[in-house]
């Protein structure tokens, strides 16, 4: 199968920090999930590594790895951070940097999805924004528009990834999905809500299986 290729060591080095015991600050509070949490994972990777394959702009494990080869997504373009755009997702963060800043950065990007059963490829405006950023726990927030489906001018996807530090070269993750329909509910709002809800599920499978795939293939 397509996916079973790997495309080398995506996933980035193993990062000697990752191995030692998980200390949350004493002051976390866990980010809040949406409405809908569509998949709850404890993955056999470091996070710092993670946070490093997901956030950082020279990371290409996220385009190449889970969008154009695992899902098919084609033209994938992604932004820099709205600041500090070398710096987010280091495993080391210099020491004259606060990476209290980076919450609420942003970066912009898209994607052409293919054809399915109920809509023609389209493309998806995401824009990511970083909620929650220390060593013990980060999260993602994208903000999806896709206005070429049908009714795709009535609604916004709300997606959240966030992951926790396990120790030990693990992390915990939790994604999450809730839709937004800013001039209010449309009538197909019940088939919307639950369209979405098994759309990101294949999604966040997807990104939960490629990290298992390529962590195996590179330790």
């Amino acid at each position: 199968e397509k996916e079973e290729e790997l495309l080398g060591p995506l996933l980035g080095p193993a990062i000697k920090e990752d191995s030692g015991p998980a200390e949350a600050p004493p002051d976390f509070v866990p980010p809040e999930n949406l409405d809908h949490v569509g998949l709850e994972v404890d993955i056999p990777v470091g996070f710092r590594r993670l946070r490093w394959a997901f956030l950082n702009s020279q990371a290409e494990f996220m385009l190449k790895a889970v969008f154009e080869h695992r899902l098919g997504y084609l033209e994938n373009v992604c932004g820099d951070w709205s600041n500090h755009n070398e710096h987010v997702g280091l495993p080391n963060t210099p020491d004259d940097i606060n990476i209290d800043d980076f919450v609420g950065l942003e970066r912009e990007g898209s994607y052409l999805m293919p054809k399915s059963a109920f809509v023609k490829a389209n493309t998806a405006h995401e824009t990511a924004m970083i909620e929650e950023y220390n060593d013990h726990c980060f999260a993602i927030k994208h903000k999806t528009l896709t206005p070429d489906v049908p009714y795709g001018n009535t609604f916004i996807a709300w997606t959240k990834i966030v992951v926790t530090n396990l120790g030990s070269n693990a992390s915990h993750m939790v994604c999450s999905v809730e839709p937004e329909f800013p001039n209010g509910s449309p009538l197909v709002a019940g088939q919307i809500k639950g369209g979405m809800r098994s759309g990101t599920a294949d999604k966040f499978l997807a990104i939960s299986e490629t990290i298992i795939k390529y962590a195996e293939s590179c330790p």
